[in-house]
């Protein structure tokens, strides 16, 4: 029985054997090593390459690890001092983007407020329309929403051109540091990438 046994397992490796000898080479060395791994899951080289490469995005903006010291001594023309340069450039920009977005932020509230009063006076209007007579009381109603429209549409103004005059300040600036980013790359610049950077710089 035993005998029997063994000559069946001969003939099954033989066949297999011959099996992967018809195969082409690049097969046949896929089939023995999916065989000797059981899950095909022998080479630790991604996970390596992955690691290694954590900031590969960033391609030669990974000169913004250097020290403090390294971009105070760099050489201008040198990667690590064209990331000083960015540095440099992004500061003077964020301290005048500040302005802008507050001055933004003024600006939304303000037609938030506007466009409220308009529709305030669009409905005080209809309801005393609505019988075909105004009287002194309802045109007292549409007198009062036509001037606190009118305030809040003076408000607005006075700060879309504060808004304005940020933006004409910033943009300069904006411009500058936009363009010592580009001069220091040497891959596409995504919001990712720029976020990477200023981390690294410490800038926030």
């Amino acid at each position: 029985m035993r005998s029997i046994q063994r000559s069946q397992l001969l003939l099954c490796a033989g066949a297999a054997g011959l099996l992967l000898t018809a195969l082409p080479v690049g097969l046949a060395s896929t089939a023995m090593a999916d065989s000797g791994n059981g899950n095909g899951h022998g080479s630790g080289g991604v996970h390596g390459n992955s690691s290694a490469n954590g900031h590969a995005s960033l391609g030669a903006l990974n000169a913004a690890h250097a020290s403090e010291s390294a971009l105070a001594n760099a050489s201008p023309n040198s990667r690590v001092g064209r990331i000083a340069a960015y540095k440099e450039a992004a500061l003077a920009a964020q301290s005048v983007d500040q302005p802008v977005a507050d001055a933004q932020a003024a600006v939304d509230a303000d037609q938030a407020i506007v466009d409220a009063d308009k529709k305030n006076l669009d409905s005080i209007t209809a309801a005393a329309n609505a019988d075909g007579t105004v009287t002194p009381q309802e045109q007292t109603q549409i007198d009062a929403a036509q001037a606190q429209l009118d305030t809040d549409t003076g408000t607005l103004t006075a700060d879309q051109g504060i808004l304005a005059n940020a933006q004409a300040t910033a943009a300069p600036l904006d411009a500058t540091r936009d363009q010592a980013l580009e001069a220091a790359a040497n891959k596409p610049i995504s919001d990712e990438v720029v976020d990477a950077v200023n981390h690294l710089l410490g800038i926030e």
